[in-house]
């Protein structure tokens, strides 16, 4: 009898908001570095869509070196969020995940198995598949327990006195651990959402630190 081990590999992000640049120079600063980056679209208006269609090529040069994509869609308007989604959908990219907050409308579309609904700090709404982001988490609405099955992505940061997207520090990943648990390690995508590069590197350091020797509760 043969057997087949499969090893679970939690693929490890960034933002493409490190320094002011483009998204193609935020995205090569980081290859070799992490596992994919989320595109930050905001919004979806003609100069975002110009700035895309001028790097797309870039962008899936990066992505032959290895780098995945995630899309932020916009959060401005649920139309402009189906707009992107669909650019996205018919590009080569081949995005592999979609953070998608719940606007106005969001139910009234059928999106692919690839968008999940962030929980935000006002509200929580529950969908099939659902991104939890620390920051909201901790200054607001507190994510059910019972949702943490549902969710395929984290976005991780620092908190502290009041504010989100700090570099990360160990009272917030207590925080993240306490809530998740074993099932920490099985979230397909993990993104730290934090807008500075050195910040971010110092972020990283600790999360390899915490997972080489593990958490004590």
């Amino acid at each position: 009898m043969i057997w087949v081990v499969v090893l679970f590999r939690q693929s490890i992000g960034t933002t493409s908001w490190l320094f002011p640049g483009t998204y193609y120079e935020n995205a090569r600063s980081v290859v070799q570095k992490v596992d994919f980056v989320e595109l930050l679209v905001y919004q979806w208006d003609e100069e975002t869509q110009k700035l895309f269609g001028e790097e797309i090529g870039g962008l899936m040069e990066l992505k032959r070196q290895g780098l995945l994509y995630t899309v932020h869609l916009p959060t401005n308007d649920i139309e402009d969020a189906r707009y992107a989604f669909e650019f996205f959908e018919n590009s080569e990219l081949d995005v592999v995940s979609y953070v998608l907050h719940p606007l106005d409308g969001f139910k009234n579309f059928k999106w692919n198995k690839k968008v999940a609904v962030e929980n935000m700090v006002e509200r929580i709404e529950v969908h099939e598949k659902m991104v939890f982001d620390i920051g909201h988490h901790m200054l607001g609405e507190k994510f059910p327990a019972r949702f943490i099955d549902s969710v395929v992505e984290i976005h991780l940061m620092g908190v502290r006195n009041g504010k989100d997207h700090l570099g990360l520090d160990e009272d917030t990943l207590r925080e993240l651990c306490l809530l998740f648990g074993d099932k920490l390690y099985s979230v397909p995508y993990l993104c730290f959402e934090i807008f500075d590069i050195e910040l971010l590197e110092d972020s990283l350091e600790l999360w390899d630190k915490m997972m080489s020797r593990g958490w004590e509760k």
